[in-house]
């Protein structure tokens, strides 16, 4: 008989795209199948993104209002992607993604990480590589990956 690990604290890297709520689906399988809480991580590279909608603010607010908007984005992603009996916690972080998770995974110590391979990359992709890729080389749990829609 095969007795599978049990998944107490699994990692949900988040970068708010499409292929990311497919992740936080598998997670909410996983937490739910092994009793676990999920550990929601995003990482604000650059709070004058688009997505944070800080560009119209003066320059000593961008950097709160960023952490705000990505606090709300990412309650809503639970929301919309986790049961509520599914225990989570929001982490936000300002920084270098892959630096910032790796963080959060010596923090947390994940028995599981589940994470999209594509999210908002383009040029960045290129020139820096993958996030994804670098957690996959570095993780020191299992790693569910989900791969970008064909």
């Amino acid at each position: 008989m095969v007795v599978v690990g049990r998944f107490e604290r699994i990692l949900l890297p988040v970068d708010f795209s499409s292929e990311c709520d497919v992740a936080a689906h598998h997670a909410a399988w996983f937490a739910a199948a092994s009793g676990g809480a999920i550990h929601l991580v995003h990482v604000i590279v650059n709070p004058l993104d688009e997505l944070y909608e800080t560009h119209a603010l003066p320059p000593l607010q961008v950097v709160d209002a960023a952490k705000e908007k990505a606090l709300t984005l990412l309650q809503r992603t639970a929301e919309r992607c986790l049961p509520p009996t599914v225990k989570r916690t929001l982490h936000i972080r300002h920084g270098d993604a892959y630096e910032k998770i790796r963080a959060v995974v010596e923090e947390i110590k994940p028995d599981l990480i589940v994470l999209s391979t594509r999210g908002r990359g383009g040029i960045a992709h290129l020139l820096i590589g993958s996030v994804a890729e670098k957690i996959v080389r570095h993780a020191p749990c299992p790693i569910f990956i989900i791969p970008r829609n064909r």
